[in-house]
């Protein structure tokens, strides 16, 4: 079998509960806040890896593993079509991928062509294409609709600092973080405001918060938006996190937009973005056939090797 022939995608859903096996500790996993994937080249999931949902995962083998992560990666499968974010995650993925102590050697070089593939496909079929991101959306909610003109971030990871790209033309900037060190980081960047972590309870002096922190737990609770909103009469919290850590019944009729909100409002594509999605889409199809032949003649030529090294050795 190639390289892609015994690919394995498992396609679960978000925030998917997964443990792993001691054989299994060398799979690639992409998590993002539409879906959780793993990669792999063993046979059969329930056997190598114990999932806590794993009726509910959606397997591609081989080429079309392939083509869907390139879809994925190139932001063709998100409900912001071309979004960038996913770009970030990926890479976020590898490089845990290849700290990790157990590390599968022709998944590397999987990895290594999708990250190839897919920034041809962004540049000759995706430039300037991309729908608007969740941070210029975001801006859109605050700055256009809502005069926004002061902001606080939660959160000080890449979604936050596409915030604050965003929004440094328009509005004073205070950021509020539990690490002090990413903090001061994104502070020497542009000019921000900072709300120690220990003082996160004045979040409630701001009438337009943005969070970006997600796991899973309570970060602010319903106590906390019935105050803020008894507060300001004019007012706007965005929740990008993901998985959500804010716990209110509160939803966009009074001022709080969740990440559901933000993804329906760039979710209607224009006919000119199909087209060029279209093509994007040959190409990718086109792209796959080319690599299958690629680590096709790659393995074949392991092979080879392996074989004929082999027999000097036995003539030696």
């Amino acid at each position: 079998m190639s390289m892609l022939q015994d690919l394995h995608l498992y396609n679960f859903p978000a925030n998917v509960s997964y443990c792993f096996s001691e054989e299994s500790k060398h799979c690639f996993v992409l998590k993002t806040c539409q879906r959780t994937l793993i990669l792999t080249h063993q046979t059969k999931l329930d056997t190598k890896l114990n999932v806590a949902v794993s009726s509910t995962a959606e397997l591609k083998t081989g080429e079309e593993g392939y083509q869907f992560l390139l879809e994925v990666i190139c932001g063709l499968k998100s409900r912001l079509i071309g979004e960038n974010e996913i770009v970030s995650q990926f890479k976020k993925a590898y490089q845990d991928y290849i700290n990790k102590d157990l590390r599968d050697t022709n998944l590397l070089l999987i990895l290594e062509k999708l990250f190839k593939d897919a920034k041809s496909i962004r540049s000759e079929y995706l430039t300037g294409i991309s729908q608007k991101t969740y941070a210029s959306i975001t801006r859109k909610e605050f700055v256009q609709k809502k005069k926004a003109k002061h902001i606080l971030i939660l959160g000080s990871g890449q979604l936050a600092q596409d915030l604050i790209n965003q929004f440094s033309k328009y509005c004073t900037i205070t950021l509020c973080a539990r690490s002090m060190e990413k903090v001061k980081s994104l502070q020497n960047i542009e000019q921000c405001n900072i709300l120690p972590w220990s003082e996160l309870s004045k979040a409630i002096d701001f009438p337009f918060i943005a969070n970006t922190i997600g796991y899973d737990g309570t970060l602010l609770d319903e106590s906390f938006f019935q105050s803020w909103m008894t507060l300001h009469e004019k007012r706007l919290f965005v929740d990008l996190g993901s998985p959500s850590c804010i716990k209110t019944h509160l939803n966009s009729a009074q001022a709080v937009l969740r990440l559901d909100d933000i993804l329906n409002e760039g979710a209607i594509l224009e006919v000119k973005k199909q087209a060029k999605l279209s093509q994007a889409q040959e190409a990718i199809q086109s792209l796959v056939i080319h690599r299958k032949r690629h680590l096709q003649k790659k393995s074949n030529l392991k092979k080879s090797y392996s074989v004929h090294g082999a027999k000097q050795v036995e003539n030696v």
